[in-house]
């Protein structure tokens, strides 16, 4: 009896503290939006990418909110152009890196950007469309919305290594006594495998 509340104790730290790391991450996932993206000055801000791709005249103007990654960094006298591949944005307006790539930006902001600290990271813009131009990816010709930038944020991409929970037979921590076993042996209950897995997030 008392090896059984060991080893019943046991898989219950082990599960309260895989609860507890997942719960980190999804609080993570709900944090607000950065002051610098939010746009709550304007009435209308549009984010669908793919609308304002295939219509930029129409919203020529509006405030807009795309995020993705930077491919491609032009500094010129007194602005720096970067050049954007869309990706889908969540509720945080983070860049979901699970997702397939919309299309590109060409975003412009009247200061230097130092190119080392934006190629290739992960960024959401905010600023003001102002239409589209006409240009290349890899020799093919291509309609590139434009905007001018009014605020970013920059992102970082983190992992970590999880425990994977699964449901075994044992002495896992979700276990209640019935008809067949009296509260003694063994049961079907969640336990901590033996594999791990790879947890990517976006965060500041």
């Amino acid at each position: 009896m008392q090896i059984l509340n060991k080893l019943k104790s046991k898989n219950k730290k082990r599960m309260t503290l895989t609860i507890l790391v997942s719960c980190i991450f999804f609080l993570g996932g709900c944090s607000s939006i950065p002051k610098s993206i939010e746009g709550n000055n304007s009435p209308i801000l549009q984010k669908n990418f793919v609308s304002v791709h295939n219509s930029p005249n129409l919203y020529e103007g509006q405030y807009v909110r795309f995020g993705g990654t930077v491919v491609n960094v032009i500094n010129k006298d007194n602005e720096t152009l970067l050049e954007l591949a869309v990706l889908p944005l969540d509720t945080s307006a983070k860049p979901e890196i699970n997702k397939q790539y919309e299309g590109r930006v060409i975003a412009k902001i009247n200061k230097f950007l130092d190119p080392l600290n934006f190629r290739n990271h992960l960024v959401t813009i905010l600023g003001t469309l102002t239409g589209s131009e006409k240009g290349t990816i890899d020799k093919i010709p291509y309609d590139f919305v434009t905007m001018n930038i009014e605020g970013y944020q920059i992102w970082h991409i983190t992992e970590s290594i999880q425990p994977i929970v699964q449901w075994d037979y044992g002495f896992g921590p979700y276990w209640q006594s019935n008809m067949w076993n009296n509260g003694f042996g063994p049961y079907w209950g969640w336990c901590e495998g033996d594999e791990r897995q790879v947890i990517t997030t976006v965060t500041r």
